[in-house]
């Protein structure tokens, strides 16, 4: 258990609470109080009490509006936190987030040294440019991805990207990348500031491409920014290229020195190569269980059939570290990239469990995630909702190592996923605090093994795990105006 100074606290300004907290039951699932003991909330800290919140009205992408009593906003109203936006790295956690409120908007990075108790902030100048170039109007896919590069503690920022290249007024903004100095990432708590950042010839720390890659047509289209460390240290860098239903992953390495890439998984324009259909891919690139992995959810251009967004569950690995060859489904067959035939890889389709049978009304949007244990094991979420009966189902998709077949169950609530060595969890929010269940012997019944009972009520988390710990990034539900507060919570497990 971590304990810092209260006046150390006090005079930084930031909460921190410290206690064990008892085990109770979620969803009347049965639950062995001994053999979970040890699990309970380490770490409370108030990260910030002015985080930019979208207050206005949901509009529509045609609206030019400026609204003078709150923030209006395209999609969501929730823009931190979000995406790639945590990261645990040696003894620090990084947090990017957006400074409230409207007129501010300021990127921020937070890190949290634990062992000295001190959090410290840097403010870029950067300042969120809302839905294509209306800064009036919020933008929830502009996240900020935070990414660390253990080869040489350098620090990576990817920002406030949706297709820049396609606004004018992004000619020359259209990649938002910062990056540090080496060493930035394990700095003395007092040299934790923008000077750590490598600045850029216009003066506001932002570049305009990656060192080793000169492909800009494809650098303009890039969203959903992201990035992970591989089998040796190296960091890769992932986005989507192009449209949700037209559109591409694809994936960079950085190796301390300079960017390789970009590699493609999949192709634009699918229906030109064998594809009855074009179609986008909304998931994720990891590397988990000893592998570059990738699983994600289809969105097809075929607009007459029940799915209003995505379906299926899609899954493929490479036995490359570097995942540039040797790619193979699930059954461990060679498959080619960059994939035309989605079908290949699909190991399930999620939209079956719906009852309903009328055009667009199964929705697959939110709860996908996926892990592998080091052993082996394959473990996939996916969350339905069938618009005509009003239902909501969190599925839990497996496969045993050796097991040639998937299985597919209900669970009673979605979340995200992580695997601690051969242990697999499953973790959300109940009644707006964190709830962390486990799948005992890997199998498909997740048992809950802890639920917070206490302190601020949330109602957005983004987790992050690492050495039998679980870091949860979370916003406050409560609040007024066009900030929120957003806290860091550590459980040990």
């Amino acid at each position: 258990m971590l304990l810092y100074s209260a006046k150390k606290i006090q005079n930084l300004g930031i909460l921190f609470k410290s206690n064990l907290v008892s085990l109770s039951l979620l969803c009347c699932l049965s639950i062995n109080f001994s053999a979970h003991a040890s699990v309970g909330l380490e770490t409370e800290v108030l990260v910030t009490p002015n985080a930019l919140f979208f207050n206005g009205n949901k509009v529509k992408g045609s609206h030019t509006d400026n609204n003078p009593d709150g923030y209006d906003y395209i999609f969501g109203n929730a823009l931190s936190p979000h995406g790639d936006c945590i990261k645990v790295y040696k003894h620090f956690v990084f947090m990017t987030w957006y400074k409230g409120g409207k007129n501010n908007r300021h990127v921020m990075l937070s890190r949290l040294n634990t062992k000295t108790g001190v959090l410290k902030t840097i403010q870029f100048p950067h300042q969120h440019t809302g839905f294509r170039g209306k800064w009036w109007l919020g933008e929830t896919h502009n996240t900020i991805a935070v990414g660390i590069s253990p080869v040489n503690d350098t620090i990576h920022l990817l920002y406030d990207m949706h297709r820049n290249g396609r606004v004018e007024a992004f000619s020359q903004d259209y990649l938002r990348y910062s990056y540090s100095l080496e060493g930035a990432a394990s700095v003395p708590d007092d040299k934790f500031t923008l000077a750590q950042f490598v600045n850029s010839s216009a003066g506001h720390y932002k570049h305009l491409a990656f060192d080793g890659i000169d492909d800009i047509d494809t650098t303009k289209l890039l969203t959903y920014p992201a990035f992970f460390t591989g089998k040796d240290g190296d960091l890769f860098m992932k986005m989507r290229y192009g449209f949700s239903a037209n559109g591409k992953m694809l994936f960079a390495r950085y190796d301390g020195k300079k960017w390789h890439g970009y590699y493609d998984f999949n192709q634009v324009l699918a229906s030109e190569h064998g594809s009855e259909y074009n179609w986008g891919l909304y998931g994720d690139f990891k590397y988990t269980g000893g592998k570059f992995r990738i699983a994600f959810q289809r969105r097809s251009k075929n607009t007459s059939d029940k799915y209003l967004y995505q379906n299926g569950i899609y899954y493929a690995y490479s036995e490359d570290p570097h995942g540039v060859s040797d790619w193979k489904n699930a059954n461990a067959e060679p498959i080619e990239i960059p994939l035309a035939i989605s079908e290949h890889i699909q190991i399930e389709e999620p939209g079956d469990w719906a009852k309903t049978k009328k055009k667009n009304h199964v929705s697959i949007v939110h709860g996908f995630d996926f892990t592998v244990t080091n052993s082996g094991d394959e473990h996939f979420i996916s969350k339905v909702v069938d618009l005509e009966f009003n239902e909501e189902i969190n599925l839990h998709t497996f496969r045993k190592f050796g097991q040639k077949d998937f299985t597919t169950v209900q669970v009673p609530f979605g979340g995200q996923l992580f695997s601690n060595g051969d242990d697999v969890y499953l973790t959300g929010l109940k009644n707006g605090r964190v709830a962390i269940a486990k799948a005992e012997d890997n199998s498909e019944t997740f048992t809950t093994i802890y639920e917070h009972k206490r302190g601020p009520v949330f109602d957005k988390a983004v987790v992050f795990f690492k050495d039998n710990k679980a870091y949860y990034f979370l916003k406050d539900a409560e609040g007024t105006g066009d900030g929120r507060s957003l806290y860091l919570q550590v459980f040990s497990l």
